[in-house]
């Protein structure tokens, strides 16, 4: 039986949801167990309470684990893999972050907390898949598609690298790989898409203007919607991350995982092109400038 972590997550639910369509045995541990859209059977599981992950875990072999970020995930990530390898877990499938930004001093809080995390379970002894994808194509509909709808140009501050994006589909799909195939004793994939694009290369595909703003500017801007100072803090310190090129060159690690090549982000643009769509009069006269010639 595998045990899933992280079932209503942006990775996760995807995990579910082919596991399901699989038919493979498996149950979500969840803190609301009676969530109506989780497509897995479902129990009871806190990792403030070490105890509910304990009885969620019985008789589970393998576990894919994914948490949100936050102050205290590597602690909660710590609750989650002692007690797999005390229920005799055989694998943990960790969806971590990124190779290069991973390290004791690593790039965020964030970063490194997975590298944390990914020391305690190869010192567990369980078996382990640690999934390092890059930028999330799936970001874009959040961090980016409102601002095009209400200004119509791509403001974000990653300046002009190239990122390999990655679809979480296709992380999902490596994880349920990892959790259901022959893996072998250890092994980190760095997932990314096909190759490397820039986001003036998606302004341009979605027919806007791309504005670069520095890192430290869209930092002010959060702090003023509200976000706390570690989501301030990991945001400035990722958006600096990728502006700097450290996540640009494209890997054959999804094809490997999976047999079948990761979506490229235009055919996310593609498939959500209505929530990229100008919604103000002044949003549409800025996606599509008129110019008067003298």
């Amino acid at each position: 039986m595998i045990a899933v972590i992280g079932a209503t997550g942006r990775i996760g639910s995807r995990v579910a949801a082919l596991l399901a369509e699989r038919c493979v045995p498996a149950q979500a541990l969840v803190r609301s167990p009676h969530v109506a859209s989780l497509p897995l059977p479902a129990v009871h599981a806190d990792l403030t309470d070490p105890a509910s992950i304990r009885a969620g875990l019985e008789g589970a072999s393998r576990l894919f684990l994914v948490t949100p970020h936050g102050p205290d995930q590597d602690l909660l990530e710590a609750v989650a893999v002692r007690e797999a390898a005390a229920a005799g877990v055989h694998h943990v499938v960790k969806v971590s972050g990124g190779a290069a930004s991973l390290g004791p001093n690593g790039t965020t809080a964030t970063a490194t907390a997975h590298w944390r995390t990914e020391q305690l379970i190869e010192r567990s002894g369980m078996g382990f898949t640690f999934l390092r994808p890059s930028y999330l194509q799936q970001n874009l509909l959040t961090q980016i598609a409102p601002i095009v709808a209400r200004a119509g140009l791509l403001i974000a501050p990653f300046g002009d690298a190239p990122i390999a994006m990655v679809d979480a589909r296709d992380v999902a799909a490596c994880a349920v790989a990892a959790l259901t195939g022959e893996v072998p004793a250890g092994e980190a994939c760095q997932l990314t898409g096909p190759r490397g694009v820039t986001f003036a290369d998606i302004a341009a595909h979605l027919g806007v203007r791309y504005v670069p703003l520095p890192p430290r500017a869209a930092g002010r801007m959060l702090r003023f919607r509200g976000a706390s100072a570690s989501e301030v803090d990991h945001a400035v310190r990722m958006a600096t991350y990728f502006a700097a090129g450290a996540d640009g060159v494209p890997t054959d690690h999804v094809t490997r995982r999976t047999g079948s090549p990761p979506r490229p982000v235009e055919r996310l643009l593609d498939e959500e092109h209505d929530r990229f769509a100008p919604t103000t009069g002044l949003a549409r006269r800025l996606s599509h400038p008129t110019t008067n010639e003298v």
